[in-house]
């Protein structure tokens, strides 16, 4: 602003309120109620991110994010991640802060109406009025953000407590938006035009006002470019390992799939990087007594080890889908965990899993215990990896993997069903379908030369009772052999050799039998919403 410009401010402070009130003005303060709501918002951005990074604090922007994942249906979050593609998770949270950013630029025009402060104005120090406003607006912002995301407030990245969890996430948003409102506040009033001091020239009052305003426009500055940090620092942590498959090695799977090797599926943008020493394991509910653990307690406690397949129910079996593992799983059971805080009360009839991100699965208690559902915190004989749960997760044979929690952090037992992520979207909550996967062969097979046709089939803790392989697209069923199983809750592998005698293509599909003796279906679906079912097909040629 020109020393010309600033000295026409203080002729028409001379005027009259009505002649002073006027299009230009009204413009001119909205412009200046506008940059001080863009400079408030990029501090709070910076704030959250610091929060977010070194205290596991959710930024408001991954609250709005959980709220609205679990208020959409399983059709519209394909849609989303369709339309979003390789950056399902990462666009959204763009477009969210950008929009947040927006929205407390506009929120600057409500502060200017409320706050009401006729210029020029006398001195940079707020009114009363003024931090009567921006304190109110920062009050009523917290509240609005812990009743909408009640549900969502309860977790933290280094794996607080849900009790510790909830009070410093509203601490934390209440922080956010004090930050906001004073920011804003003070912005706003070093950008209006200030009243000429008693005995100063003209001069010196408009390098005061230029300097003023030149520290709003620095500290808007340091701010993007502090929020550009601080997005850079998250996405150094973004889970690109999310989709992680399982390949089979020349037409062969391991029994028992190396850590490093097993798939992997997460909600998150960035994973938990749980603390041991913050991390506590919570029973509660309608137990006998409610307890909790620490990591250490935990380990103490009489473990078992068994060998568990993991399939999610995004695994296409029909077309030889990756999405499934097996590892030898440490912990202990849930049934022994229950036992030592005197076992359920006889009106709890579901059990509820919530994680430190958040998530939770609610499954009812009968058939959890019946499955012999285990806590775990060592995997293949090494700790947990934090990718895979770490301190502790929850395996429950027969269930997809996304009803095995990771980070687990309580244990409650109730008379009702509690929703979660993918409950709530509708996706399918039953025992997963049998399933069936042929590993080899595969491409061009030599004529009048025996070749073994191979691979493993999976139905969760019902077992697998026989697998029958066809050459001739279903018309023709043959028995296969069965290695022994590694447990009741692993996968099976099987093979039969075949001695093709006659060129052509050939359509090789496999069915297996549940233990409890139900046939596989051979109708297909999709993975959306209920998991895939159908054969595994493979067409090979013989010449």
């Amino acid at each position: 602003m020109t020393l010309q410009h600033t000295d026409e401010k203080m002729q028409q402070s001379a005027l009259p309120p009505s002649k002073r009130f006027s299009l230009r003005n009204v413009l001119t303060t909205s412009l200046y109620a506008l940059g001080a709501g863009l400079a408030a918002s990029l501090m709070t951005v910076v704030l959250m991110g610091v929060l977010r990074l070194a205290a596991g604090i959710p930024t408001p922007v991954e609250l709005f994010g959980d709220f609205v994942l679990k208020h959409i249906s399983v059709d519209t979050f394909l849609r989303l991640l369709i339309t979003f593609g390789p950056n399902a998770k990462s666009t959204p949270l763009a477009f969210t802060l950008l929009a947040m950013i927006g929205l407390g630029t506009l929120l600057g025009l409500l502060y200017a109406v409320l706050a009401r402060v006729q210029w020029p104005v006398a001195g940079y120090r707020p009114s009363r009025r003024e931090l009567l406003v921006a304190s109110l607006l920062a009050l009523a912002m917290t509240v609005a953000g812990i009743l909408l995301f009640w549900d969502e407030i309860r977790q933290n990245f280094l794996g607080l407590p849900i009790g510790w969890a909830t009070i410093l996430t509203a601490l934390a948003l209440l922080a956010d938006f004090s930050l906001y409102g004073l920011t804003l506040c003070l912005c706003f009033r070093a950008l209006l035009p200030q009243q000429l001091r008693p005995g100063a020239s003209l001069v010196a009052q408009g390098r005061r006002q230029l300097l003023s305003r030149a520290g709003v426009a620095a500290l808007t500055v340091g701010a993007t470019g502090g929020t550009l940090g601080l997005i850079r620092g998250y996405l150094d942590r973004f889970t690109t390992y999310d989709g992680s498959v399982t390949n089979a090695h020349n037409g062969f799977t391991a029994p028992i799939t190396p850590n490093s090797e097993h798939y992997v599926v997460t909600q998150n943008p960035v994973d938990p990087n749980v603390i041991a020493n913050v991390w506590r394991l919570e029973v509660t509910g309608m137990v006998g007594s409610a307890g909790s653990y620490t990591y250490e307690d935990l380990q103490n406690l009489p473990s078992t080890s068994r060998a568990i397949t993991l399939e999610c129910i995004a695994n296409g079996s029909n077309a030889g889908g990756r999405l499934i593992s097996t590892a030898i799983w440490q912990g202990v059971t849930l049934r022994t965990l229950l036992a030592r805080h005197g076992g359920a009360q006889a009106s709890a009839t579901y059990v509820a899993f919530y994680s430190v991100d958040g998530y939770s699965v609610s499954l009812p208690l009968a058939e959890i215990l019946a499955a012999d559902a285990l806590l775990a915190w060592r995997m293949n004989g090494a700790e947990l990896p934090q990718r895979h749960g770490f301190p502790v997760r929850v395996l429950i044979p027969g269930r997809f993997g996304e009803e095995n929690p990771k980070w687990l952090t309580r244990v409650e037992l109730t008379d009702h069903f509690v929703g979660g992520l993918y409950s709530d979207q509708g996706w399918y909550n039953g025992p997963l379908h049998t399933m069936n996967r042929i590993d080899r062969p595969r491409g061009k097979l030599a004529l009048a030369k025996p070749v073994e046709i191979g691979g493993f089939a999976f139905a969760g803790n019902r077992g697998i009772q026989k697998v029958e392989v066809s050459v001739d697209g279903g018309l023709n069923w043959q028995l296969a052999k069965l290695e022994p199983p590694l447990s009741q809750d692993a996968w099976v592998f099987w093979s039969w050799q075949w001695m093709p005698t006659t060129p052509g293509h050939y359509t090789i599909a496999a069915r297996a039998t549940d233990g409890a003796g139900e046939v596989q279906t051979s109708h297909k679906q999709g993975t959306v919403p209920n998991g895939a079912t159908g054969y595994h097909e493979v067409m090979v040629e013989v010449g």
